[in-house]
């Protein structure tokens, strides 16, 4: 077997479709296909009965933050040569996302069947992680589209705000 088969690369590097042939396009494909590969690694991890790696999680959330840094080097006039072209197709309807997102909230239960100091600091450092990740992703998209909605129908830039304002845990 060799790298290119083990990998699978004729399937990954042939599953960018761009709609138009705008080179900004192919870039927010990418992006967004490869944080899509990252979930589906923190699916895994997270799903893990017992001690989760929880240092592997908050490295994953810094990866996937260096996604939004290179989606926000797109102009707001960049963005809108394709962003028709998405219809409603929005990061909303991730259903990986979602399910990241349930993971991470019954992770305390995980991790915590005592009281030792660890855990609650690893637990806060993967909070802070994610937390990021979603300030990244509002802020990108608040430069990018301003207070334009949404693509899948949400108000944009506010429903993201109310995702980061909201705990990830009970506190």
């Amino acid at each position: 077997m060799n790298y290119g088969d083990y990998l699978d690369l004729d399937t990954i590097l042939n599953s960018q479709n761009t709609v138009t042939s705008d080179r900004n396009e192919l870039m927010f494909i990418v992006a967004h296909q490869s944080s899509e590969l990252w979930f589906k690694v923190l699916i895994r991890e997270l799903s893990i009965d017992t001690n989760p790696d929880l240092k592997r999680v908050v490295k994953i959330f810094d990866h996937l933050n260096t996604l939004w840094d290179i989606i926000a080097t797109l102009t707001p006039k960049d963005y809108e040569r394709f962003r028709s072209t998405l219809g409603s197709a929005s990061g909303k309807q991730s259903a990986q996302y979602k399910e990241v997102e349930r993971l991470l909230k019954d992770l305390p239960s995980k991790c915590c069947p005592n009281t030792s100091l660890f855990p609650r600091e690893a637990l806060c450092d993967v909070e802070n992680a994610f937390k990021k990740w979603q300030f990244n992703h509002m802020k990108t998209v608040e430069r990018i589209i301003g207070d334009k909605p949404g693509t899948g129908g949400t108000s944009g830039v506010k429903y993201l705000k109310r995702a980061v304002d909201k705990n990830l845990w009970n506190k």
